[in-house]
């Protein structure tokens, strides 16, 4: 309210009355509407004049100059304004000159003083408004609108612009106070000199002026010259109060620590106090600047911000480090604040887990911190120092590279150095590419050791970053290997005097803290001389000093040697040998070694229990521990003089050589590739596929096809032979049997004959004592053969296995037991001689037949029928009923053998399943003797059994008898079918003359009758016996009864009469 009065009071001038005032009046009036004019277009000018306040100076002399250049720009455009307005703007002018120098001086001076306090860079942001240039040379009596105006806007948009550098909004604040003072004094002045000048026109024109109006327009100025300074003072104090909040939390966020000669090499760090209360985003840059020829260490001691880590950014879910976060630059190029957007991103991280170690990889490391809390403080701490760069430089620098170099010897004296990652121990860039070519001399190797590896783990095929190490001087040699994640003890080596070495990391989101590498290398010419592999066949390994592997070429032989054998070898060295037998689909060898020479010194000790092989040894592996990385459980240690044979447990053969201290002759070993066929069992001394299973050796056991489960090889022939004592027998069983099948087997009957499996087959035999074998049976697709037991009298049982060049199969798996031998007939079964018929029943019928008894491997029932010379043996299963199914899986767990002339060759049949009932199941022996054997195993579950019905038949010669035969003899029947049976069989309630033919059993109905009589006769007689009987038992005791109650009354009369006279007497 009061500086509107003012501003009233200065534009009513025409108060005053006089002609002689009113012209110079008019005059002022017209400076005044010019001078507006001018300040508009002035504004802005004014504009980028204030905005050169706020960009930051790179030094004291550009500081200097900008501050002078704004205020002379400044008051030099209000002098330019008020040129040629008369006398007064004149005065004016020279006045706003003494001022302009005064603000220059001021200016620069504030200048000096915050540059000194603060050096450190920063990234700037321009004002959101300017204020214009307010002409301080106008007319007085316009001076007050116009600096309301004009400076209102500049205090504004100074308050506003948060984002302003302390010494930035300091010197504007300052600049601006002086201008504002020096145009509250200007108009001062100018009012002196309008009063002056009206003074003089009073005097002149006395006669038409009044003393009291001149009284209170004096007294009204004075007010005003009061006055005016608060006002100015009122409406700048945000401006100051805006100023002075953000010099004060600028002055703890931005931090420059850079290294100077003779000044500090580390120091701490920390999150700054800030009291944001009005809740605006704040964003602090900590800017490490290290010397020519240093890099930079961060390491953080504590660190706990809002939020979680983005790890989960990389596939795809939003980052959970919003309100509060910092980045790491480590990859800076330039110290320019503005550089970092063109920089590499380092990370952003959040929460309690600070940031892992960062080595800059040139000479700055810049951090920004983002904050919107209300107030910050104890959010993170940590550690810098000033590092030597020299120790990344490993070589000499290859063009194009900040991280590539070529190693030679001639770089070090003892020809070994350190291979370092670019950023070792820090977290390693990402999007880099690094190589180091060591090049020796023509008579080296060259020797590289991680003694420290931690790359991001991608996979077992390293697809993202990973260390490529070559056999040779690029990336066009051999490959040794490629090495991600964390390994340890990776020591390789050249094969020739060159190796390449290439670290590469992706460019992804993945937020990884991985350290990289540290090693050391060595060119040498003591390494081992690899001509004793390349001359006895054997592949060196790429990356090891002197490791080999010898691959068979089938069957093959060869040599192993130890290094520079004949001669001694060299200490402290470890060599190892692979010998590797042939295994795919169709071979599977196994490695037989023996040494032909062998020296290797060893120590000897007093306490036995240790191993004598303490300086020099030759481990040896046999059952591929080699392949679990289990060298400490090796099969035989060898030192001394001594000599082994062995064998392998299946294709692979291992061998560690360790030379120790002590220096000897070596080894000289011959090994021998054998086909390996994983059958357990005596193999053969000549390698073939014949195994012994002896009872003396082992009781019972296992035994299986080559290599099963998996598929037995073609073209092979493989022998089991099962020798027992002289009381013992021997029973095998089958659990699982796929032998491949042909197209024509029999499905009815089950694969098995001669003319079923002529293509890959297994055999059963039974052994005698004179090598006669005896053919139990040939088996093939999944017909396994039945549980079979070595009769008594036979040394044993053999088996066969035969495949051709084609098809192949899973095969067999059995186990077999040597038991004390049982009777002929075993465990149940009998001899049938001189008999005209007999009836043949599974044990236990018709309840059902069962397992063996427990510890019991088998079962047997043999029966052995034999026919009166010139006659036969008809042989007629009424009923039948076993476990099993010959067309599919055959009969594992019981079987009925069926032979029809025990005296032939011919192999038995073999019987399971169940008989339908349409189905007629009847044989005719071929001679004179037949034998059936039921065998169950210790697989057996139970069924109902059978019920088989022979008869003795006549001979009628080769073939089965005709029809119309006339028997020998009037005792014999002959049937219906033309066979002739014993006219006793007639009428015996069993059909002897086979399935069909009932004419046995006819015409007996007049027998059965007089038979049933004489039944009834001996019943009746019994009964009449009997009743007999029962009638004198009776009679005879009645008549017992009676002289009992006879005898019984004579004693009581005889009591009676001695009674009588005793009373008598008395």
């Amino acid at each position: 309210m009061a500086s509107a009065q003012i501003r009233h009071f200065y534009n009513t001038p025409t108060t005053i009355s006089s002609t002689t005032t009113r012209q110079p009046l008019l005059q002022q009036q017209q400076q005044l509407q010019q001078h507006t004019n001018n300040c508009n277009s002035k504004r802005k000018q004014f504009q980028s004049d204030t905005f050169l306040c706020h960009t930051q100076t790179q030094s004291e002399s550009e500081a200097k100059a900008a501050g002078a250049t704004l205020c002379q720009s400044t008051l030099a455009a209000a002098a330019t304004t008020a040129k040629g307005a008369g006398a007064t703007g004149a005065r004016a002018t020279a006045t706003d000159d003494v001022q302009a120098s005064e603000c220059r001086q001021s200016w620069t001076t504030d200048e000096i003083a915050a540059s000194n306090r603060n050096t450190q860079h920063r990234m700037r942001y321009p004002l959101a408004g300017s204020a214009a240039t307010c002409d301080v040379a106008t007319v007085p009596a316009a001076r007050q609108q116009q600096q309301q105006q004009c400076l209102a806007p500049t205090a504004t948009a100074l308050a506003a612009s948060t984002g302003t550098s302390e010494q930035d909004r300091l010197a504007t604040s300052t600049c601006l106070s002086r201008l504002s003072s020096k145009v509250s004094q200007d108009s001062t002045k100018q009012q002196r000199k309008l009063f002056q000048h009206g003074a003089t026109t009073r005097d002149s024109d006395a006669s038409t002026s009044t003393a009291p109006a001149v009284s209170i327009l004096m007294d009204m100025q004075k007010f005003a010259r009061s006055i005016f300074p608060l006002v100015i003072i009122f409406n700048l104090l945000p401006l100051f109060y805006a100023g002075t909040f953000a010099r004060v939390n600028q002055k703890q966020c931005d931090q420059t620590f850079v290294s100077r000669i003779g000044g500090p090499q580390n120091g701490s760090f920390s999150a700054p106090l800030l009291h944001n209360h009005r809740n605006h985003s704040r964003q602090c840059l900590y800017t490490f600047l290290a010397g020519p020829g240093q890099r930079v260490e961060v390491v953080f001691k504590s660190f706990n911000l809002r939020g979680s880590p983005p790890d989960g950014s990389a596939v795809g879910e939003l980052p959970s480090c919003v309100h509060e976060y910092m980045d790491i630059y480590s990859e800076v190029q330039s110290s320019e604040p503005a550089e970092l957007i063109n920089s590499p991103f380092g990370g952003r991280y959040c929460g309690t887990i600070p940031p892992r170690r960062r080595i800059s990889m040139y000479r700055a490391v810049a951090i920004s911190f983002f904050s919107n809390k209300n107030v910050t403080t104890d959010l993170f701490e940590g550690t810098f120092r000033f590092i030597n760069a020299s120790e990344y430089e490993i070589g000499i620098p290859i063009a194009g590279s900040p991280c590539s170099y070529t190693i030679t010897p001639s770089m070090s004296v003892n020809k070994t150095g350190a291979l370092i990652s670019p950023t070792y121990p820090g977290a390693y860039p990402k999007d880099m590419s690094c190589t180091y070519q060591f090049l020796g001399e023509s008579n080296q190797r060259v020797r590289l050791e991680f003694r420290d590896f931690d790359l991001f783990f991608g996979g077992p095929h390293c697809p993202f970053d990973y260390v490529k190490v070559y056999d040779g001087p690029d990336n066009s040699s051999a490959l040794i290997g490629t090495y991600c994640g964390q390994q340890r003890n990776l020591v390789l080596y050249s094969s020739e005097s060159s190796l390449f070495v290439h670290f590469y990391t992706l460019s992804r989101t993945a937020n990884t803290q991985n350290r990289g590498f540290k090693g050391i290398y060595e060119f040498s010419e003591s390494f081992v001389k690899l001509d004793f592999i390349r001359e006895n066949d054997g592949i060196h390994i790429r990356g090891s000093e002197c490791d080999q592997k010898i691959l068979s070429k089938k069957e093959s032989t060869g040599f192993v040697l130890s290094p520079n054998y004949p001669y001694p070898y060299i200490p402290k060295t470890v060599c190892r040998y692979f010998i590797y037998g042939m295994q795919d689909a169709q071979h599977l060898e196994r490695v037989r070694l023996e040494f032909n020479a062998f020296n290797i010194p060893k120590v000897e000790h007093k306490d036995k229990s240790e191993s004598n092989c303490t300086d020099g040894y030759l481990k040896i592996y046999l059952k591929g521990q080699e392949t679990a990385d289990a060298y400490d459980k090796f099969d035989y240690e060898l030192c001394g003089n001594e000599t082994q044979r062995v064998i392998s447990e299946g294709p692979r053969l291992a061998m560690v050589f360790s030379s120790g201290e002590l220096q000897g002759r070596g080894f000289k070993g011959k090994y021998t590739f054998e086909t390996e066929y994983k059958i357990p069992g005596t193999a053969a001394p000549d390698g073939t596929c014949s195994f012994t299973y002896v009872s003396n050796s082992k009781k019972r056991g296992e035994l299986n096809s080559p290599r099963y489960p998996s598929n037995y090889p073609s073209d092979t022939n493989c022998s089991y032979l099962f020798l027992a004592e002289a009381d013992e027998q021997v029973t095998i069983v089958f659990d699982h049997f796929k032998i491949k099948a042909d197209n024509n087997a029999n499905a009815t009957a089950g694969a098995y004959g001669s003319g079923a499996c002529f293509e890959d087959w297994l055999e059963m035999y039974v052994v005698y004592r004179d090598n006669n074998d005896r053919l139990l049976g040939r088996y093939c697709g999944q017909t396994a053969p039945g549980p079979v037991e070595s009769p008594r009298g036979a040394v044993g049982l053999r088996i066969t296995l035969h495949t051709d060049q084609e098809s192949v199969a899973s095969g067999f798996k059995a186990r077999y037991f040597f038991e004390s031998a049982k009777s002929d007939a075993g465990d149940c079964g009998g001899n049938f001689s001189n008999q005209d018929s007999g009836l043949i029943t599974s044990p236990n019928w018709p309840a059902g037949y069962k397992a063996p008894g427990r510890g019991m491997a088998s079962n047997a029932c043999n029966w052995v029928m034999k026919a009166r010379p010139g006659y036969k043996l008809s042989i007629h299963f009424e009923q039948f009923g076993l476990e099993g199914d010959p067309a599919n899986r055959g009969c594992p767990a019981a079987v009925l053998r069926l032979w029809m002339n025990v005296d032939s060759d011919q192999p038995p049949m073999e019987l399971c399943g169940e008989k339908p009932p349409v189905e007629q199941w009847h044989y005719t022996s071929t001679g004179q003797t037949a034998r059936i054997s039921f065998t169950t195993s210790d697989k057996t579950v139970g069924a109902q059994g059978f019920r088989i019905v022979w008869t003795e038949i006549q001979d009628s010669g080769p073939g089965p008898p005709s029809v119309g035969l006339h028997c020998e003899s009037t005792y014999h029947f002959q049937c219906g079918a033309g066979y002739c049976i014993s006219d006793k069989l007639r009428c015996d309630g069993v059909k002897n003359c086979g399935p069909g033919d009932d004419t046995d059993e006819l015409h007996c109905t007049t027998e059965a009758a007089e038979e049933d009589y004489d039944v009834l006769i001996i019943i009746t007689l019994l009964v009449v016996s009997s009743l007999i009987c029962l009638l004198c038992i009776l009679c005879h005791s009645r008549r017992n009864r009676r002289n009992h109650v006879r005898q019984l009354g004579l004693h009581r009369n005889a009591h009676y009469d001695s009674q009588t006279s005793a009373t008598g007497f008395l």
